[in-house]
C-alpha cells in the first residue's frame, strides 16, 4: 500500500506540475498531506512515539504528518537561506547595471555565433562546478549567462539543458557530494567509482563540448540569435549602456566584478561556508552600491518577492521529501521496483538499472537512488556474478545528469528561479536530451568495462 500510494502520488504530481494550472506549493503541500491521511487512517504508518504501524484517527494523522515535516524541513533549511540571500545579492548588481557592462563587453569578442556562448556556458559551468556543489554551480553559471542568451534571444531553457548537464557530469569526480553517498551506502570507495566511470566521464564532456558546435548553427537556422544587422546595431550601441536602477560609478562596477570573482574562488577553494559568503556578500554589495539606508530597503524589498516565492516553494518541497521518506513510502517505492526485475535479467541488471536511471532518479530523487537502491542493486548484482562496484557506477550515471529534473530536490528550483523558468517547461524540454545523453553513457560504461552489458 506504500509503494502504491508513493507511486500515484508522482505520477500525480508530475501531472499537475505538467498541466500548469496550479502552483507548486499547493501541489507539493496538499498531495503529500492527503497520502499521509489516507495510509494513517488505513494503519500503514507508526504514529508518533509507537513502535509499529496502527490506525490513527485524523487528529493523530497530523500530528504524525507534523513529525515528517520537521525532518523535511530540516534538509532544506540551508538552501532556503542561501536562495534568499543569493537572489538577492545578485539582483542589487543587475540593478547596479554589473552585468549589462560585462555583456557589452563580452559581446566584443564573441561576435554573432550562438555556439561560442554555448561554449562560454559549458566552460564556466565546468569551473565552478569543482567544489561538486550543484547550487554554487547555478548560482555563478546562470545569473552570468542569462543576460547572454536573452541579448542572443536563445530560450533560457537551452541555459538550462547545457548547466544541468555539464554539472551532472562533472558530478562523478570523486570529491563530490554524489560520490560520497553512494560510496557509503555500498562500501565502495569513491575513488574506485570515479576509476570505473572516467572514460564516461571524458566521452560526456566531449560530447557536451562539442555539441556546441551543432547546436548553435541549428538554433541560428531555427530564427534564434540575432541577424547580422541586428548585431552591427547592437555592437555600435555597446558605449551606450542601459541606464542602471542604481545610479553607480563605474569604479563600484569594477569593484563589483573584483569583488565577485574573489566570491566564486572562495567558494570554489571551500574557504567559506557558502551560506555565510552570500550573507557577508549581499550585505557589502548593498553598502557599496546603494547610497542610503532607504535605497538598501527599498533593494530588500523589490527583489525579496522573489526570493519569498522560491522560499516557499524550497519549504514545500521539505514537506515532500519528509512525508516520502518518514512514512516509508521511498522505500517501499524501492522495493516495488527490484521486485519487478524477472530473474532472467538479472545478468544484464546493471546495464538496465543504467539504461533507467536517468526516468528513476527523477521519479524516487538521487538521495533515495544512491543510499537506498544502489546497495539493493548492487548485492542484486552480486548474487548474478557481478559486483557492488557495478551497481553503484550504473546508479551513479543517471541520478548525476538528471539531477536538475528531480522533483523532490531543492536545486533544481533555485536554477529555475535564476533562470526564470518553470518546471514544467524543464522537464518538457530538458527530459529528452538528458535521458538520450544518459543512455549514450550507459553504452560507453558498459563499453569500458564499468558494468557488464
Amino acid at each position: 500500500m506504500l509503494s502504491a500510494v508513493g507511486f500515484i502520488l508522482v505520477i500525480a504530481m508530475v501531472a499537475l506540475i505538467i498541466w500548469g494550472r496550479v502552483a507548486l506549493p499547493p501541489i507539493l503541500i496538499i498531495l503529500p498531506t492527503v497520502a499521509v491521511i489516507i495510509l494513517g487512517l488505513m494503519g500503514y504508518l507508526v504514529p508518533p512515539k509507537a513502535e509499529a504501524a496502527a490506525p490513527m484517527d485524523l487528529l493523530m494523522c497530523f500530528k504524525t504528518l507534523q513529525t515528517y515535516l520537521g525532518s523535511g524541513l530540516s534538509s532544506v533549511l540551508n538552501t532556503a537561506a542561501l536562495f534568499t540571500f543569493a537572489v538577492v545579492f545578485f539582483n542589487i548588481l543587475g540593478d547596479a547595471g554589473m552585468f549589462d557592462f560585462i555583456v557589452s563587453k563580452v559581446m566584443r569578442y564573441i561576435g554573432n555565433n550562438i555556439s561560442l556562448i554555448l561554449l562560454m556556458t559549458c566552460l564556466l559551468c565546468a569551473i565552478s562546478h569543482l567544489d561538486g556543489s550543484g547550487a554554487t554551480t547555478m548560482l555563478i553559471t546562470i545569473p552570468t549567462m542569462l543576460p547572454l542568451f536573452k541579448k542572443m534571444r536563445v530560450s533560457p531553457v537551452i541555459l538550462l539543458i547545457y548547466v544541468g548537464l555539464v554539472s551532472g557530469v562533472e558530478n562523478m569526480l570523486p570529491w563530490t557530494s554524489a560520490l560520497a553517498r553512494v560510496s557509503a551506502a555500498t562500501g565502495v570507495e569513491a575513488r574506485e567509482i570515479w576509476t570505473a566511470l572516467l572514460p564516461t566521464q571524458i566521452v560526456g564532456m566531449v560530447l557536451l563540448f562539442a555539441s556546441c558546435f551543432v547546436v548553435g548553427p541549428i538554433l541560428k537556422k531555427k530564427g534564434f540569435g540575432m541577424t547580422d544587422e541586428e548585431f552591427a546595431e547592437l555592437k555600435s550601441g555597446m558605449l551606450k549602456l542601459n541606464d542602471p536602477v542604481l545610479k553607480v560609478k563605474k569604479g563600484v562596477l569594477y569593484f563589483d566584478i573584483i569583488f565577485t570573482v574573489v566570491l566564486v574562488v572562495c567558494l570554489l577553494m571551500g574557504w567559506i561556508n557558502t551560506n555565510v559568503a552570500f550573507m557577508i556578500a549581499l550585505s557589502i554589495a548593498l553598502i557599496v552600491n546603494c547610497k542610503d539606508a532607504k535605497e538598501m530597503t527599498s533593494q530588500i524589498r523589490k527583489h525579496g518577492s522573489t526570493a519569498l516565492n522560491m522560499v516557499m516553494i524550497i519549504f514545500s518541497i521539505g514537506m515532500l521529501v519528509g512525508v516520502m521518506k518518514e512514512s516509508g513510502m521511498m522505500s517501499a517505492m524501492t522495493d516495488t521496483l527490484v521486485g519487478l526485475m524477472p530473474e532472467s535479467m538479472g545478468t544484464h541488471l546493471t546495464f538496465i538499472i543504467a539504461l533507467l536511471s536517468v526516468p528513476l532518479s527523477m521519479a524516487v530523487g538521487s538521495d533515495t537512488l544512491y543510499m537506498v537502491m544502489a546497495p539493493i542493486f548492487g548485492n542484486m548484482a552480486v548474487a548474478f556474478g557481478g559486483t557492488m562496484l557495478a551497481g553503484a557506477a550504473a546508479c551513479v550515471i543517471g541520478a548525476c545528469i538528471a539531477a536538475n529534473l528531480c522533483l523532490v530536490a531543492p536545486t533544481p528550483y533555485l536554477a529555475l528561479g535564476l533562470a526564470g523558468v518553470e518546471m514544467k517547461d524543464n522537464l518538457k524540454y530538458c527530459f529528452i536530451p538528458t535521458w538520450i545523453l544518459g543512455i549514450l553513457l550507459a553504452i560507453v560504461g558498459a563499453v569500458t568495462g564499468a558494468f557488464p552489458f
